[in-house]
């Protein structure tokens, strides 16, 4: 009797995730385990449940209770988003015997990730066979990385011919009626309360004898808060150059302030008039 008992229990369904994919469009063919997404991108992930006990409703039904939690993190554990919780509880038919629900999750990688083994988890709980299952499906993403700082710094520094262009000039020269763009990265500075920043940044372009040619302190900011802490911020920087100005060799002075921890960062990056 302890023989045939141990049987049975040998043959209680115990639940079990299974199909564990990622996908690029909603329901679209899975994506390869090499796939890289990038910050920005849409991560839809789906798995099927399977191995629930069905507890008898009537003659011909019967019925389904799970719940299931899933979670995103990157690859230093953080949250990318808030953990979904739900659950499944319906009739299934006698036909339908071998059906397996599905759960579905999406959502968008912060434009601040960096790269690394992202993972998303999920746990799933059989209320009427009391048995639980997990997995984890991890994946890469593909950033362009910007290295982390405990305090204020810029990072990244480069000049650029056109607002859209992807490279950085070789040689920061610039003829008179031309505009320069220059883009940078700012790191280090503090989160408040609901990963909450305040960063701000400001230039004076010196001659090339050190007097000041033109100063704007307050040329733009940007202060956000976001539930996945936003640890680098890109700025911009435009010049119209004047037509009439003098050939020589010029500094950038950016000033960056941090408003929630009280810290301010200098940078002088020089460039050409020629």
């Amino acid at each position: 009797m302890l023989a045939c008992a141990a049987c049975l229990r040998a043959q209680e369904p115990k639940l079990a995730i299974e199909r564990a994919l990622l996908h690029t469009s909603e329901d679209g063919a899975p994506a390869g385990s090499d796939y890289e997404f990038l910050p920005g991108d849409m991560v839809y992930f789906s798995c099927q449940l399977a191995g629930y006990k069905k507890a008898e409703k009537d003659y011909d039904r019967f019925e389904i209770y799970l719940t299931y939690s899933v979670e995103a993190r990157d690859a230093h554990d953080v949250l990318l988003v808030p953990p979904e919780a739900d659950k499944i509880a319906t009739g299934v038919a006698t036909e339908d015997k071998d059906w397996m629900p599905k759960i579905r999750f999406s959502f968008v990688i912060p434009s601040s990730a960096d790269s690394g083994q992202y993972k998303i988890s999920v746990k799933a709980k059989d209320e009427y066979g009391h048995t639980e299952a997990q997995s984890v499906t991890p994946f890469t993403v593909k950033a362009r990385d910007v290295a982390p700082s405990d305090t204020l710094l810029v990072r990244n520094f480069h000049f650029y011919r056109g607002e859209e262009d992807e490279h950085p000039l070789q040689v920061a020269a610039y003829q008179p009626g031309d505009t320069l763009w220059a883009r940078f990265d700012m790191t280090g500075y503090k989160l408040g309360e609901k990963n909450r920043f305040d960063v701000e940044y400001g230039l004076d372009i010196l001659r090339p004898g050190g007097e000041v040619a033109y100063s704007q302190p307050h040329a733009a900011g940007q202060k956000n808060e976001s539930f996945y802490p936003q640890r680098h911020t890109p700025g911009v920087l435009s010049l119209n150059i004047p037509k009439d100005m003098a050939l020589g060799q010029y500094t950038i002075v950016l000033t960056v302030r941090d408003n929630i921890g009280e810290q301010t960062y200098e940078v002088r990056e020089k460039f050409s008039i020629e």
